[in-house]
């Protein structure tokens, strides 16, 4: 398993401070688990505000999106996190994008890995088709079924996107 060097530790002074769900998250930031279709690590689609806030602590930024009036954007910069919160579905954590070396799929980091390995190698057990639009700063690596999308620039994954799915044209696939 590839390992990442990526200051997550917090000083001995202030780790009391935190409460116990805070310090397991801060613990398992450093292995960023995907889960498909559920979200990732201890966030899962569905959940409010108070409750991200209760694992992850007050954001740096709280605010509507520009493109989007319907949806709340929470920022954690420390943790290279931005989750999307929808408010025409009661609040919930529909949307979350990482940039977080952290990040892992079946022990294997995303962040930072040959994009043609991770696609090939690591989602090949439950992606085969991928939409590639090109820009002219980056590749995005899309597929539908999961809501799942990749970045990438010099053939190396920069972002990772996970939403949560569609159930039909009318509805999402909430985790239960």
């Amino acid at each position: 398993m590839q390992t990442s060097e990526f200051p997550l530790e917090i000083p001995r002074s202030q780790k009391s401070q935190l409460s116990i769900t805070q310090q397991r998250w801060q613990q398992a930031l450093t292995q960023m688990e995907i889960k498909p279709e559920i979200g990732i690590g201890e966030l899962k689609f569905g959940m409010k505000k108070a409750e991200v806030k209760k694992i992850l602590g007050n954001p740096d930024s709280e605010k509507p999106d520009k493109e989007d009036k319907n949806r709340i954007l929470l920022t954690y910069n420390k943790h290279r996190i931005r989750l999307t919160f929808y408010k025409d579905e009661n609040n919930r954590l529909g949307y979350i994008l990482t940039s977080n070396p952290n990040l892992i799929y079946n022990g294997t980091n995303i962040i930072n890995a040959n994009i043609d390995f991770i696609k090939n190698e690591v989602f090949n057990n439950i992606i085969n088709n991928w939409e590639i639009d090109d820009y002219p700063s980056f590749t995005a690596h899309f597929n539908e079924k999961f809501w799942m999308n990749l970045d990438s620039e010099f053939e190396t994954v920069t972002s990772f996107e996970l939403g949560v799915p569609f159930e039909n044209d009318d509805e999402y696939k909430w985790p239960k």
